[in-house]
């Protein structure tokens, strides 16, 4: 997945190679659980793609998250965000039902359901694309 800052660019203090390596170590991290159809925690999120420079509610995991996300959606119609919860709840966040609403340009009045449905199509095209392979 192509995610990444501008050649050059610091992100929350970090380097453009780190960045970089904090993407692929989200990503690798969500397409085991897709693979699994399991889910993972901000925290374990926070811990694999930054090795715990950040916390689990920092605006850097938030930001990186958007990041794999959109390129998710991108390649392959996935919010793969959806697959990111709260270890409390074991739902996600305010921001994914934010950045959801603003990817939908609509208001998502049963957030339960439509967080199932999109966790259901991660899992779904991950299934898909391993028939495919």
């Amino acid at each position: 997945m192509n995610v990444h800052p501008t050649f050059g660019e610091r992100r929350f203090g970090l380097s453009f190679d780190e960045w970089s390596a904090a993407a692929g170590a989200l990503v690798d991290l969500l397409d085991a659980a897709a693979v699994r159809r399991q889910t993972v925690t901000y925290g374990q999120a926070a811990r694999v793609a930054f090795g715990g420079r950040f916390s689990a509610r920092s605006s850097a995991l938030m930001a990186l998250l958007a990041e794999v996300d959109e390129a998710a959606l991108r390649e392959r119609g996935v919010m793969v965000a959806a697959l990111v919860v709260r270890a409390d709840t074991g739902r996600p966040g305010e921001g994914f039902y934010r950045f959801a609403e603003a990817m939908e340009n609509q208001q998502i009045t049963d957030r339960e359901e439509y967080w199932r449905a999109q966790a259901q199509r991660v899992w779904n095209a991950y299934d898909e694309e391993r028939r495919i392979r």
